[in-house]
């Protein structure tokens, strides 16, 4: 019994040593590891830098008189067969835009904690003097919103897939377009590739 007990002991650790994976920390400044059939990383990164590039370029965020716009993110929408977080997109192009110092955003429809705020002003317990003051709150004078295609294709034996990243700057007191921009992104992968 005893010999059946160290022999399942040691069998147990076998496995579990055998079961052990590899773990590498990629450097993504420099990352040339094969490319995912799907939407990855890089590709929300070269979308949103090429495409804020081309706003800025327009010159249309350059703000007559001075001074920036502020912009609001509005929706863009998943068009894939992927469930992909699209926040990482507009994360990057929100990032872009305030760094070019052409726009301030506003977060206030996102984030709850910028109306809960105002909450404070009815509360005994809050220095009313540290509360958000009314009518401090700056309205949106633009708004991005977009969406994100996916397109499969057989050419050759093997799948071409393309993305577009379609996305508008929309003025809010006229509603005229102010810029509009794609960016496709085209790869190929064997016929079997998954892409969802």
């Amino acid at each position: 019994m005893k010999n059946y007990i160290v022999s399942a002991a040691i069998c147990s650790l076998m496995l579990l040593g055998g079961c052990a994976t590899k773990t590498e920390l990629i450097d993504v400044e420099n990352d040339s590891t094969e490319r995912a059939a799907g939407l990855e990383y890089r590709d929300f990164e070269s979308a949103a830098r090429k495409m804020v590039g081309q706003m800025l370029a327009s010159g249309n965020l350059n703000k007559p008189g001075g001074g920036r716009y502020v912009l609001i993110i509005s929706r863009i929408a998943n068009n894939t067969m992927q469930r992909i977080d699209v926040d990482q997109l507009s994360k990057k192009i929100r990032i872009e835009l305030i760094n070019s110092g052409k726009v301030a955003v506003t977060n206030m429809e996102e984030d709850a904690r910028v109306m809960q705020s105002r909450q404070l002003r009815k509360s005994k317990e809050v220095n009313q003097a540290t509360v958000a003051k009314k009518g401090a709150l700056i309205a949106p004078e633009l708004s991005l919103s977009g969406k994100i295609t996916q397109r499969e294709f057989i050419v050759s034996g093997d799948k071409r897939i393309e993305y577009t990243f379609a996305l508008s700057i929309t003025s809010l007191d006229t509603g005229l377009t102010l810029w509009e921009g794609e960016e496709t992104i085209i790869k190929r992968a064997d016929k079997n590739a998954i892409t969802w």
